[in-house]
């Protein structure tokens, strides 16, 4: 496997143990970590100083051209009878505003688009090529006011894969069976039945198996914990990454009594706050933020990032689809109504409570 890609896989896995740690609680929850990541590095390549310090280090890349350099790994298509993977990314520029020739020397399609005039067409256009980059899967990525006149750029990655299994769960043995959600009683799910040899692992703590594909150059990974599973610990077992690289290396081979849910999950995150608490607030700052990798036009920060992850499994195999959205805007300019003050003569002054305007010292100055 090649550096870089190596570089990209092991990145991706430590920023998505990142991202699970802040986003995983009680309830259900999907979301790409590839996708995110690859729309953060559009931003990233045109990202300098400490923005780019920031980004980078909480993307685990040494910089932006590292960005660049992996941002290559993830793009084009895989298409077959049993296997579909589409990774799309798209910039969405301004109509006018001028861009680096270098930031553009990326996989990406540039696309134009009038913010300053008509945010909300935009908006509609953008949302109408991510529905159709994910089949239909991902129609409304960007909701209605995360967009405005200020909106200059909005980097989109699209990831859609569907894929069937090598060794299908045969319909007929589905049955309702009890599934214990925590804290809670059991509850009935249609659970799939079937028999394989797969590839597993024990772990501290934890039982995998690995799930192939037709190809077998993609797979389901399950991580059974012994407990809760808020009781397991990612980061003591070397993170997403050190979980599924123990699975992937493994050569150990098991007949599998498999038994796993069916299931359909959608979920849609505004990531701003999270990226933040996660160590990259200067992107999203009024006055700290640099992308002038980009352009030198204009102030450029970071206002939104959206993200959008839907997966159905069921007996044939997986459909699932991420779209990630990171809304560029320029710093917003008051223009107010000039004046020149020179109190150079005598004048009145009085110290006020502003909301009354009651005159707590009054006085005047008319010379020293």
């Amino acid at each position: 496997m090649p550096a870089n890609t190596q570089q990209l896989a092991a990145a991706d896995a430590a920023f998505g143990t990142d991202l699970y740690a802040q986003l995983a609680g009680p309830d259900n929850l999907v979301f790409s970590p590839a996708s995110i990541a690859a729309a953060l590095r559009m931003a990233l390549i045109g990202a300098r100083g400490e923005t780019a310090t920031e980004m980078a280090r909480v993307l685990h890349l040494p910089g932006p051209e590292a960005a660049r350099e992996v941002q290559q790994q993830l793009a084009g298509r895989t298409e077959s009878e049993e296997v579909i993977l589409r990774v799309a990314n798209t910039a969405w520029i301004q109509s006018g505003l001028p861009i680096r020739d270098d930031y553009l020397d990326q996989p990406v399609r540039v696309e134009r688009a009038d913010f300053s005039r008509d945010w909300e067409a935009a908006r509609l256009a953008i949302n109408a090529a991510v529905g159709e980059q994910t089949a239909g899967k991902i129609t409304d990525l960007l909701a209605r006011g995360v967009l405005d006149n200020l909106t200059r750029l909005v980097l989109v990655n699209a990831v859609y894969l569907k894929a069937q299994w090598e060794h299908p769960f045969p319909e007929g043995n589905t049955r309702k069976e009890p599934f214990s959600p925590p804290g809670s009683k059991p509850v009935p799910v249609d659970m799939m039945h079937a028999s394989a040899q797969l590839r597993a692992h024990e772990g501290d703590g934890f039982l995998a198996v690995l799930l192939p594909y037709v190809d077998r150059r993609l797979a389901m990974a399950i991580v059974l914990p012994d407990g809760p599973l808020a009781e397991l610990s990612l980061a003591g077992l070397g993170g997403v990454g050190g979980v599924l690289g123990e699975l992937v290396a493994s050569r150990q081979v098991y007949q599998v009594d498999l038994r796993l849910p069916r299931f359909t999950l959608r979920t849609t995150l505004s990531l701003k706050e999270t990226l933040t608490a996660l160590g990259m607030p200067r992107a999203f700052s009024g006055s700290g933020a640099d992308f002038s990798g980009i352009t030198t036009a204009e102030q450029l920060r970071i206002s939104a990032v959206a993200h959008q992850a839907y997966i159905d499994v069921n007996e044939q195999g997986t459909e699932a689809a991420a779209a990630t959205a990171v809304v560029v805007a320029a710093l917003a300019v008051v223009h107010r109504p000039q004046m020149t003050f020179t109190a150079d003569r005598p004048f009145l002054f009085a110290v006020v409570e502003t909301t009354t305007g009651l005159p707590l010292f009054l006085g005047q100055f008319t010379g020293p």
